[in-house]
């Protein structure tokens, strides 16, 4: 909390304007420090800077100069208003001083009217900075509440989702939570930016959501799908691109759970969505769903031995997969899944 006396540096090497400036500051009800020179008014704001309100200071100093102290002021304590003490009234020259980080000049001798204006002026330019930083302050903890509950409710959403849909399908119970784990290692290994990795992460654990759409007994078949069956269950992108649609915080994702089932090729669905033009993060996914799907037990048959699943995997770069994500998919298998997925009685 600031004492109601505002304290003012006050710096001249002339030892009777140093005298004149703090009787007519103490008059005026202000408190005051004071330095000789401007080596010692820098000490006097490394030491005193959370107290000091503003400054008054003159140029032309031995050793270290007025200038000196301006800038060592703009630079380390940018809310302290400094006020320039001069016998030259030269509008370009303070200018210039202006320029460098002083709030405004006045001339010698001066007069108390003036000093006591430059001051009250100083004074309410630096509690507008601070209203303004305060102000800053609260709107980013504002941005940052309102970010962490868009999260809330993004989780909540996903889980719940997640939920509906193992419940209709028993064979894809963890398979969304897998294949989130995998894309969070592939977002790793690839370095991206922490939004792009939430999206990837969301994308992934939603990227079955369509499966709702469409009947257990389907889901469940213990036996291989005829045409008709197949085509119902290739609608399950479209089907969960409708699902979320109302949800507009949910938006960003719609494209990549679409696409999950894209080939690099063209020759995948919905669309046929070739190369560049599939979303990265749909490609992604794309490699990590298609190895859990084959590492899983499904209605149809038992869980392939990882050598198998891996060799589909690199078989299907440029086909079915993006090249680059198939290399950072078996940097992550290798450095992290073979071990924990062995360990776990994976064949």
């Amino acid at each position: 909390m600031r004492n109601d006396k505002k304290l003012i540096l006050i710096v001249d090497d002339e030892e009777d304007i140093r005298e004149i400036l703090s009787e007519t500051l103490e008059s005026l009800d202000f408190e005051y420090l004071t330095a000789c020179d401007g080596d010692e008014a820098i000490g006097l704001l490394d030491q005193y800077h959370e107290t000091i309100d503003a400054a008054i200071c003159d140029l032309k100093m031995p050793k270290v100069s007025g200038d000196q102290v301006i800038a060592h002021g703009a630079q380390h304590y940018p809310l302290i208003p400094i006020i320039i003490l001069t016998g030259f009234a030269q509008l370009d020259m303070a200018l210039d001083h202006m320029r460098l980080g002083a709030f405004d000049y006045m001339t010698k001798p001066f007069r108390v009217k003036e000093l006591l204006l430059l001051l009250n002026r100083a004074l309410e330019f630096r509690q507008l900075q601070e209203d303004k930083i305060a102000y800053q302050n609260t709107l980013e903890e504002r941005i940052e509440e309102a970010t962490q509950a868009l999260h809330n409710r993004v989780v909540q959403t996903v889980s719940s989702f997640i939920l509906a849909i193992e419940e209709k399908d028993r064979y894809t119970q963890g398979h969304s939570k897998r294949v989130s784990e995998y894309s969070a290692l592939m977002a790793d290994t690839l370095k991206l930016p922490e939004n792009d990795r939430l999206d990837l992460l969301y994308a992934a654990q939603l990227h079955d959501i369509g499966k709702i759409g469409i009947s257990e007994q389907l889901l469940n078949k213990p036996g291989k799908l005829n045409v008709v069956e197949y085509e119902t269950i290739k609608t399950h992108p479209s089907k969960g691109v409708k699902i979320l649609e109302p949800l507009d915080f949910l938006g960003n994702l719609l494209p990549i759970i679409e696409a999950h089932h894209e080939w690099f090729d063209g020759t995948g669905y919905p669309r046929g969505l070739a190369g560049e033009k599939i979303p990265f993060m749909a490609r992604i996914i794309a490699v990590c769903d298609t190895f859990d799907a084959m590492t899983s037990e499904r209605s149809y048959r038992k869980p392939l031995p990882l050598k198998i699943a891996i060799q589909e995997i690199k078989d299907g770069s440029g086909s079915q997969f993006d090249p680059n994500a198939v290399d950072a998919f078996l940097k992550v298998f290798e450095e992290t899944l073979a071990t924990r997925m062995i360990s776990q009685g994976s064949p």
